[in-house]
């Protein structure tokens, strides 16, 4: 991961990756780098293979893999919207060699992640303003779960997936009413 993990640190706002891991991370940008590093390889490789992030079977996997990846970036690391795709020349230079369907296919790559990535962008920063505002309002009021109401309203009006609603609320120590 370390040619990975120093492109990546060219974008974070929070400086370098430093190895930490569980409770040493409470900020969880160690996390972010492992978590981001070991998606845009699995990404890579997939879409090299002729996977395509959708909304159905091992596609919609794929797309929930790159989400996740990319709050992270965003959110966790701090880096601008479009990171992302920008790791995908260290992934096809590390493995191109052993893997050379990554060469031939690096511009199908760049493309398809980029147009998933910008399409993400924008949604994941009013999600993430939203559930940040709800979160403070949740714990000033001594609670701890989101409602089962907010989390809809994040999906279905905001279009946040809801299982990155759950993530960001396990994140922050509460839980989402999904019933």
């Amino acid at each position: 991961f370390a040619p990975i993990f120093k492109k990546l640190a060219e974008f974070s706002q929070v400086g370098p990756y430093e190895g930490k891991l569980g409770e040493e991370d409470p900020t969880l940008k160690d996390t972010a780098y492992r978590a981001i590093a070991d998606h845009i390889r699995t990404l890579s490789f997939a879409i090299a293979d002729g996977a395509v992030p959708n909304n159905e079977g091992r596609g919609y996997v794929l797309r929930r893999i790159l989400r996740r990846a990319t709050r992270y970036g965003q959110q966790i690391l701090k880096a601008q919207p479009g990171f992302f795709q920008q790791l995908i020349p260290v992934v096809v230079e590390t493995f191109g060699e052993a893997y050379p369907e990554l060469v031939e296919k690096q511009e199908t790559i760049k493309e398809v992640i980029a147009e998933e990535e910008q399409a993400f962008s924008s949604m994941l920063d009013r999600g993430i303003k939203f559930f940040t505002e709800l979160e403070n309002e949740v714990k000033e009021q001594g609670g701890n779960q989101v409602s089962g109401e907010k989390a809809f309203f994040l999906y279905d009006t905001l279009g946040f997936p809801i299982d990155l609603t759950e993530l960001m609320a396990e994140e922050a120590g509460m839980k989402v009413d999904i019933k």
